[in-house]
Formats: C-alpha cells, structure tokens, sequence
C-alpha cells in the first residue's frame, strides 16, 4: 500500500512541476522596480502596470523566457489607434537600469519630448534603439558609443538638432543608422561604419530631409552600403565614388542637394532598384550600362544639367517625362526625339 501511495504522489508532484511557473520564469525584482520607476517618472501615463501582477505580463514588456529579465520596451502608436499610447514628459532616466534590455523602442508617441537620458548609456546589451515620430530634442548624444552591442539606431523624425557625433562609428556593430527628418547640421563625419568588418556587413545610411552639408565622405565606398537616402540637405561635391558594377547599392536618393558630377562615368551596380539623383547639377548623360540592370524598377534625373539621349531597351522600365525633365539637353522617349 505505501509503495503504491509513494508511486501516486510522484506522480501527482511530477505534474504538478509542469504546471506550475517555475521561479526563473517570473519577472526580475530589479527589473520590475525599475519598470514602476519608468512609469511613476511621467508627468501622465495611459501605461496599467500593477505590481500585483508578473512584470513579463505587462503591456509592451518582453521578457527572455529562462531568466525573467526585461529584454524589450516597444511603444506604438499608429494610424490605426492614435495616441493609444500616451507618455507625457521625457525618457525616463530608470530605462538605464533594465541592464537585460536588447530592443527599446517609441514610436508615434507625440507626448514624449526632452533629451535622450545620458543613463541609457549603461544598456550594454542593447542592440536597437528607435525613437520615431516623437516631440525628442537635443543632440544626438556622443554618449551613444559607448552602447557597445548595438547594431540599430533609428531617431527619425524628431527635434534633434547639432551635428552628428563622430564617435557612432567606433561601435562594431552598428551597420542601421537613421537620423532623418530632424535638424541636423553640420558634416556626415567620415568615420560612419569605421568599427564594422567591411566585408561580413551591409550598411544601411538614411540621414535624409536635415541641414547637412559639405560634401559626401569617400570612406562610404569603403563599406558595403546597400540603402543610402542622404536627400533634402545641402551636400555638394563628387557623389560618383558611391557607385560601381560591383557595389552592393539596391536603393539610393541623393535628390535636392548641390551635388555635381558626370554621370558618363558612373558604372550603377547590377542589384540597383532605386535611384533619385534628381535637383542637383549632375552633367553628362544616362549610361547605356542603365537597360543591363535586371532590377531597376525607378530612376528619378530631372533638373541636373544633363544631355544626350535616353537609354531604351533590354528590361529598362520606361518611366513618366518628369523624371527627366528640367536637364540642359536630354531628348528621346518619353522626352521630345533627338534633333
């Protein structure tokens, strides 16, 4: 009789193990004590966090499965439920001490404003950092080099303002920069991607629809950059460096700038999707090389300086008039024929 009860009640703990959360499994106290910070920091906050229940099941939490830390915070608000999300005041300076965090992210959140916190510099582990669409100001703060493991950094459509440090490109993995739409001055610092293993990384730039200028930096045809959107500033010189038939580019804008170069030299790579170089003073003429791109599905070159006639042929799509209109001498479809 007692073996068989001894036998039972294996059985009936073994199931009551499954069941049952492990401890590893619930949300880290430290963690949980700087979430309740994060959100007691708000001047107002839509967030319903509760200590009486597990961190990891909080809204907008994700926690690692094994170890109950805090690895991502993700805010959204969207077109499809506006301001859903609502954070009055700045960044809180508790996010520093989600020491676990990989993914922290704001997007839409227009009630969020002030600088970015100089304590996320303690997020050694974080790998993406976005802050879209926000009321964020100040500079891009240098301090963000010392973020060692981050790979992402995307600050679009902000208030930042000064230049951008050029200490970003010390990190060894950060391949995703995106500071468009701010009010950025200044130079693309040469040093961009200087940290990356050339070789092993593609390279995202996008620091479109700022104050930016000077010219281009050479050290960009160093890396293997396959998305380059540098449009709406005021950057002047060569832009030809970028391309080549080997190049990794698939999509580049480069338009309403003061670039100047002859486009009769430029080779485009064979994966180009993409391409406006439209508003500048770019000379020269189309190359035929252009029909032999299996891909390219766009090409924008109107108002440069450019002559000659329109490529036609091969898998060239042929587009509207005014993606070639406003150049000095270019003729042939969709333009009026060559005299």
């Amino acid at each position: 009789m007692s073996s068989t009860f001894t036998i039972a009640a294996a059985i009936l703990l073994f199931f009551a193990l499954l069941v049952s959360p492990s401890s590893s499994s619930a949300c880290n106290k430290q963690d949980e004590k700087a979430l309740l910070a994060f959100k007691n920091s708000f001047l107002y906050t839509s967030l319903k966090w509760s200590p009486s229940t597990d961190c990891c099941t909080w809204d907008f939490v994700g926690c690692d499965n094994t170890t109950g830390r805090v690895t991502s915070l993700y805010f959204e608000n969207n077109n499809i439920h506006p301001e859903s999300i609502f954070l009055n005041g700045s960044i809180p300076s508790a996010t520093g001490d989600l020491s676990s965090l990989e993914t922290l992210r704001f997007r839409g959140i227009t009630s969020l404003n002030g600088p970015i916190p100089p304590q996320l510099s303690k997020l050694k582990k974080l790998q993406s950092l976005e802050i879209y669409v926000t009321q964020v100001s100040g500079p891009v703060p240098s301090f963000l080099s010392e973020l060692t493991s981050l790979k992402e950094l995307k600050l679009g459509y902000n208030k930042l303002s000064g230049t951008i440090p050029p200490s970003l490109g010390s990190l060894a993995h950060l391949a995703d920069i995106g500071l468009f739409g701010n009010q950025l001055t200044g130079t693309i610092p040469a040093s961009l991607f200087g940290g990356l293993n050339p070789k092993s990384s593609l390279v995202s730039l996008v620091l479109s629809h700022n104050k930016l200028t000077g010219s281009i930096p050479r050290s960009l045809a160093d890396v293997r950059v396959s998305s380059l959107y540098l449009q709406n500033n005021n950057l002047d010189g060569d832009a030809s460096f970028l391309f080549g038939r080997s190049k990794f580019l698939t999509q580049v804008s480069l338009a309403n700038n003061n670039l100047a170069f002859d486009l009769d030299k430029v080779e485009f790579p064979l994966g180009l999707l993409f391409i406006d170089i439209s508003h500048n003073k770019i000379y020269g003429s189309i190359p035929a090389q252009i029909v032999e791109l299996p891909n390219l599905s766009y090409i924008d070159v109107s108002s440069n300086r450019l002559c000659g006639k329109i490529p036609s042929g091969g898998k060239f799509v042929q587009l509207p008039a005014e993606n070639y209109e406003h150049n000095k001498c270019l003729c042939g479809t969709p333009l009026p024929p060559c005299k």
